[in-house]
């Protein structure tokens, strides 16, 4: 079958988040049986996936807004003239926009397309392309109302975005989320959406170290929450509990870090497999409300390591998984001083046999039927 993936950002770049991360593991099992031809909504051209497959770019959209102050103003302003969400405009503000358009109009000729992540199904809605399957990485409006500044409330965001959302997911034929919880929103929006289990990538890596690791890019609102609350309360109650236990932290920006106690900061890794190696156990504080996966606790166990989450990223991929939940700083770090002091809660834990479990489940055929 002739398949045209639209994806956010080229696959080739490992450094630009968890949208890529998730595409690539998706199109590593497309790729097998299918024709595939990829589609990038910003980003350079002439880049490639790891199979092969090159990623068609128009260029010329702006991959981030967020450190220009002109860009934004102008973001601002069209927001002002029209009814979109910051979300969506700033992607179609730019004259870039409608390049990337043309291109996917010309690449989905004669095949089938399935957009993964929002930007991509903003940019097939512009192109006017009809989407098979679409893949919802999160529900966009959770984000908007937890996490959107003061000056994005103020242009309206918080009531643009779940009214753009919903037109925007009405298009796809189909929609699958990556997350159990957020497939159960949408279908309380009246829209069929099924839950994705993604194929995860097993990896061979060395024995477990004795650390607690965390990694991700820090300037995100949830992990800048997630690290904040690790070396504050975490570490407060570890310290209670007697337990002075170390930290390995990994992701850009994490370097900020590392004048707090007992602490490694590596800011970006070149292979994640150099993080995993010097931790034994995840933590992934992320408290609140939430929507779509948490790649990093998938990205653990593909390494064979466990995770300690809050339930709700818990009950988003699997509530059998191999984690551990502590809901709130104290149960946190309860938890890793049972581990620290060797006991049998995270021991019993089977990583690998969970991957076998999960990958039986996780052929994306549900996408072409």
């Amino acid at each position: 079958m002739k398949l045209c993936f639209v994806t956010t950002y080229p696959l080739g770049n490992r450094a630009l988040g968890g949208s890529g991360w998730v595409d690539r593991r998706l199109l590593a099992v497309l790729s097998q049986e299918h024709d595939v031809d990829v589609v990038c909504v910003t980003g350079d051209e002439g880049s490639w996936t790891e199979e092969g497959v090159p990623c068609h770019s128009a260029g010329s959209v702006p991959l981030e807004v967020r450190g220009d102050r002109a860009r934004l103003l102008r973001v601002a302003a069209g927001m002002l003239t029209s009814p979109e969400p910051y979300l969506a405009r700033k992607f179609t503000v730019f004259p870039g926009w409608r390049r990337a358009a043309a291109l996917l109009r010309e690449r989905a000729v004669g095949r089938q397309v399935i957009t993964s992540g929002w930007p991509g199904l903003l940019l097939a809605e512009a192109a006017g392309v009809p989407v098979a399957s679409h893949i919802a990485h999160n529900v966009e409006a959770t984000i908007a109302a937890e996490h959107s500044p003061r000056p994005l409330r103020l242009l309206g965001e918080t009531w643009r975005l779940p009214r753009a959302e919903r037109r925007l997911l009405s298009l796809p034929d189909k929609v699958f989320a990556l997350s159990r919880t957020d497939a159960y929103v949408l279908r309380g929006w009246g829209i069929g959406a099924s839950h994705l289990p993604l194929p995860l990538l097993p990896q061979v890596i060395s024995a477990e170290a004795e650390a607690v690791g965390f990694i991700g890019k820090a300037s995100w609102p949830p992990n800048e929450r997630a690290l904040a609350a690790l070396v504050g309360p975490v570490r407060a109650e570890l310290d209670r509990l007697g337990q002075d236990v170390p930290y390995v932290l990994a992701g850009n920006g994490t370097q900020s870090y590392a004048g707090h106690r007992n602490v490694t900061a590596l800011g970006r890794v070149e292979e994640e497999a150099d993080f995993y190696r010097a931790v034994g156990v995840v933590v992934v504080p992320r408290f609140g409300a939430s929507t779509g996966i948490s790649v990093k606790m998938l990205e653990a166990a593909e390494h064979g390591r466990p995770s300690v989450v809050p339930p709700q990223l818990a009950a988003a991929v699997d509530p059998d998984g191999p984690w551990l939940i502590a809901d709130g700083p104290a149960e946190t770090a309860s938890v890793i001083a049972e581990w620290r002091s060797g006991g049998t809660t995270l021991s019993t834990v089977d990583v690998t046999a969970w991957l076998t479990r999960h990958n039986a489940t996780a052929v994306p055929t549900p996408l072409l039927a």
